[in-house]
């Protein structure tokens, strides 16, 4: 009895109709050509089914080349070498254990059911051991490709290929691995200098292409597009039409507000934003039609190790909460940079404006400070703990990977406890103090490195001219809400006694001109 039901089983199984081949693809190799047609000649009537995972992402250290680069690529080597082939892009997600399943259904799915693979009708080529047990635990046979040879695998000829720089063409060790096709799609669409450029990318240092780890996009992108109405409405007028670009535009929300104005319909607008989540956001939202029929373009880039913009070609470039990213980032070196690259690219009488946080005047002269201590508590979570407590937990945390931290000064007047500390320190404090989901993203920053005369004068020594739009910005809001509750300010006056202080800025509006 059972050995005819293995008989009937037997029976059952049918030859193999697919060659399952994920992974991310980011170049083909000749072993890799030559190994799979081998296996369909060894499977007659088989298709290889390339299934390209985190296709919807790139411009990432992980994922530098476009999934839709990617899959031109596949189609055409499987052209070239007569390959059957079906391709499938598979969308990127944090790895779980069902990894494999979710590759099989979504290609099921997105064939319409017509290429449902199973263990009985699939053989899985994979060489990464963490992958094919994934497939193993389902049940499916594995050919293992370059696993256990001396075969270099698609990944290392893409770090060989960031290791050679400009030379990587004439680099015969990677000319043998490359699958000609796949070294022709290269060198047509510059994939090689556009993966060597995002690995020296100082801003892209993670895999996911984030400029930080410890950033809560959700929260940033809420409290960024809540405010850029407000901020658009000062700057607007000053807006060249033409050719415009918003340089760190987050979500679009600037270009969105900026788009609807009818003196700037027949413009062209460019956004430009090197983190991975908000550039999928400006893409999202395009695709939603969001920016009805404006010109818009989006880039994933570091504009400042591109030239995606000739000299003298810009009317306006206006930048929101960028600079301080800048130098907090890559250095007061990097800033000058920028100011000399924004410079460069602006047609003469074109503008720059640049919207952030600014420091005080008179940045380092101490005041005394009595925090509110009965907002929270003492010890315990950060987001339970008073202004007080909060502040001496900032003081540690501010910059610390730097060295700079924050230095005070617990003294009493009557008997009250207050904090000497600089101006400076002071609106580092307050201006971050909220932000408790992005703290140590927030704590790293340097907003007060300028005050809004400092940057008249970096701006004119750059060969700007400062327009009277350019100010000083106090929003009444975050004094109201955020510092008065939490602080009171004094300086101690000429007989000894506290003397209430004026805010401080919260914002500096530049508006710099490029003279004629």
């Amino acid at each position: 009895m059972v050995m005819g039901a293995l008989a009937d089983e037997c029976a059952t199984i049918r030859p193999v109709r697919y060659i399952l081949f994920p992974g991310r693809h980011h170049l083909v190799t000749r072993f890799q050509v030559a190994h799979l047609r081998d296996l369909l000649a060894r499977h007659p009537g088989a298709e290889l089914v390339w299934a390209i995972t985190s296709a919807d992402h790139g411009g990432t250290q992980r994922n530098p080349v476009p999934g839709s680069r990617r899959l031109g690529m596949l189609e055409a080597v499987a052209a070239v070498e007569h390959l059957p082939s079906l391709t499938f892009r598979i969308g990127n997600r944090s790895p779980k254990p069902d990894f494999a399943h979710y590759v099989v259904e979504s290609i099921r799915t997105q064939s319409g059911g017509r290429v449902t693979m199973t263990p009985t009708n699939t053989v899985v080529a994979c060489s990464t051991p963490a992958v094919i047990a994934g497939y193993e635990a389902l049940g499916y046979g594995i050919d293992t490709v370059e696993l256990g040879t001396r075969q270099l695998r698609p990944w290392d000829v893409v770090e060989a290929i960031v290791a050679a720089g400009p030379a990587w063409r004439d680099d015969e060790a990677i000319t043998a691995a490359m699958d000609p096709t796949s070294r022709q799609h290269y060198l047509r669409y510059g994939l090689a200098e556009h993966v060597q450029q995002i690995h020296a990318d100082p801003l892209i240092d993670s895999d996911d292409g984030d400029i930080t780890d410890t950033r809560d996009y959700a929260t940033y992108r809420a409290a960024f597009e809540d405010n850029a109405w407000r901020k658009v409405s000062e700057f607007a007028h000053a807006v060249r039409p033409g050719r415009i670009v918003d340089v760190g535009c987050a979500t679009g929300q600037t270009i969105k507000l900026l788009a609807e104005r009818p003196d700037l319909f027949e413009s062209d607008f460019y956004g430009v934003e090197v983190a991975r989540p908000l550039y999928e956001i400006c893409r999202q939202r395009q695709s939603n039609g969001e920016f009805g029929d404006a010109n818009v373009f989006f880039h994933q880039r570091n504009i400042l190790t591109t030239q995606l913009f000739e000299r003298d070609s810009v009317d306006t470039v206006i930048t929101m909460a960028l600079t301080h990213e800048v130098w907090s980032y890559l250095g007061p070196e990097a800033l000058a940079e920028f100011i000399r690259h924004t410079f460069e690219m602006l047609r003469p009488g074109g503008v720059w404006i640049n919207y952030d946080v600014v420091g005080p005047d008179d940045p380092d002269r101490e005041v005394l400070v009595r925090f509110t201590t009965d907002d929270g508590a003492d010890a315990g979570e950060l987001a339970e703990l008073s202004s007080r407590a909060r502040f001496e937990r900032f003081a540690q945390d501010f910059r610390a990977e730097e060295g700079e931290r924050i230095s005070h000064q617990v003294v009493h007047v009557d008997g009250v406890e207050h904090v000497r500390l600089t101006r400076r320190a002071l609106y580092e404090f307050l201006a971050k103090k909220d932000y408790v989901d992005s703290w140590l993203s927030e704590a790293h920053e340097a907003f007060c490195f300028y005050s809004p005369q400092d940057w008249v004068q970096v701006l004119e020594a750059a060969g700007f001219r400062c327009t009277d739009d350019t100010r000083g910005v106090r929003n009444p809001w975050l004094l109201e809400n955020r510092f008065a509750p939490a602080a009171q300010v004094f300086t101690v006056g000429e007989d000894g006694a506290l003397v209430p202080e004026e805010w401080s800025w919260t914002n500096v509006l530049l508006v710099a001109e490029k003279p004629a």
